[in-house]
């Protein structure tokens, strides 16, 4: 008898948690659309852990991509990120980012093929329901949230929207609550086609594009709504008019608004805050860890193993890259194998840390080697000699560097990159609405 009273107490715990399982939670984000921005977006909420509902405003997904011929498309060179990448290793069958299969399967476009991606993915993702051939006929403000009215008399209460539709049609249910950057989201202001170091707006990148000489990050503020506490997101907020690209040519940036916009909608809905108060970094990181790029370095390929650190260090300006012409052609690079001067970096890593100032007094000049960059973390982190052996011992397997191991060696900005991100951690100190460091 004693035996059976244990076993049920051990066992009705999973019991418990199973039943939770079994309940179906409401969804917390509606995501607006049937075309690639939609389908990224619908994704990427429900990946972010997030009760979803896709409502599809046609009778299949996909639009003009699945019609007619196979198609090409030849913009975001080398830049293959995101959702997008996603997409392309499901039509190249590959297990992992490949920049070779993505090129030749980016002029391989057969409609046939891409519509049985975006009908079937959608089906193996947890958290992810969709209904067809219905639209948004109203909606209402319900606290924080919305109540909104589809074609067929149905309302649902929703904590965040993705408005993903061709010509933003959830945001002109919402007159109102339009804030003053403009009366469409057509009318904000358009995004710099080149990364400038002048200004700090490149620390917030959610996107990579490229096109022709163009090659360029989207900053944060393209998809967040007008008016602040309006949890509405719009995939196609800026469509870069000044780029003159055709509706193939924009779709990998497509695909990655609607994954940011996705991530950002998540982000409200779970922890019931306003989109003003989405932690940057924090969105940044979601993106990342779903394969995104904030910084369009060109040399630094999805499947490079060092490819999230040296985003990270790229968002912070510790390393930039620098536009240059390679075979015809203006390339954006981080020159992994080029080395680090110390007057490269001390601006930003005095402004981030307070005991570096210190430790650059008396170095006004030279190249880092592995002491001296192993001796500047320590002084800034208060870390022991313990952190050679740890640097030794990790070199190889933690850190997965190809040269040996040496104390006296000149670091790479590959090598700098990696140690810097992983013991100093710059991408934690949180960036403001304009991209400035808060300390």
């Amino acid at each position: 008898m004693k035996r059976t009273i244990l076993l049920l107490l051990w066992m009705f715990p999973m019991l418990i948690w199973g039943q939770k399982k079994e309940k179906k939670e409401k969804p917390a984000v509606l995501v607006y659309g049937h075309e690639a921005d939609a389908f990224a977006a619908a994704i990427q909420s429900a990946q972010s852990g997030v009760e979803t509902l896709w409502i599809i405003d046609s009778s299949a997904v996909g639009g003009n991509l699945i019609q007619g011929e196979t198609k090409s498309i030849n913009a975001n060179d080398r830049l293959d990120v995101g959702s997008w990448a996603f997409f392309l290793m499901r039509l190249a069958r590959v297990p992992a980012p490949s920049d070779s299969a993505f090129q030749i399967t980016k002029q391989q476009l057969a409609p046939r093929l891409v519509q049985n991606i975006f009908e079937d993915l959608p089906d193996t993702v947890n958290r992810l329901s969709l209904r067809k051939n219905l639209c948004v006929t109203a909606l209402e403000k319900s606290g924080k949230g919305w109540q909104v009215r589809l074609s067929n008399g149905e309302k649902i209460k929703i904590k965040a929207l993705v408005d993903a539709s061709i010509q933003h049609a959830l945001w002109d249910l919402v007159p109102s609550e339009k804030g003053t950057n403009g009366t469409s989201p057509d009318s904000t202001q358009a995004i710099s086609l080149q990364v400038n170091y002048e200004q700090t707006e490149y620390r917030m990148g959610i996107a990579v594009g490229q096109s022709g000489e163009h090659i360029y990050n989207v900053p944060f503020r393209q998809i967040l709504p007008d008016s602040a506490p309006v949890n509405l997101f719009v995939t196609r907020k800026a469509f870069y008019p000044q780029i003159r690209l055709d509706q193939l040519a924009l779709l990998p940036l497509l695909f990655q608004q609607g994954q940011a916009c996705g991530a950002a909608a998540a982000y409200c809905a779970l922890f019931d805050v306003p989109a003003s108060q989405i932690p940057i970094r924090t969105l940044q990181r979601e993106l990342l860890a779903y394969r995104g790029a904030l910084i369009p370095f060109q040399d630094i390929s999805l499947a490079d193993p060092h490819h999230a650190a040296i985003q990270r260090i790229g968002a912070t300006g510790l390393l930039t890259g620098s536009y240059e012409q390679q075979a015809a052609h203006t390339r954006f690079l981080f020159h992994p194998d080029s080395t680090v001067s110390y007057e490269e970096v001390a601006p930003i890593l005095k402004a981030l840390y307070t005991r570096s100032q210190i430790w650059f007094k008396d170095k006004p000049s030279g190249t880092f080697t592995l002491t001296s960059l192993m001796d500047l973390i320590k002084y800034v982190a208060n870390r022991g000699n313990e952190l050679d052996t740890e640097i030794e011992k990790g070199w190889k397997r933690r850190f997965q560097f190809e040269g040996p191991y040496s104390p006296d060696r000149v670091l790479t900005r590959r090598e700098f990159a990696v140690l810097v991100d992983g013991y100093l951690h710059p991408f934690h100190v949180r960036i403001d609405n304009q991209g400035r460091f808060q300390y």
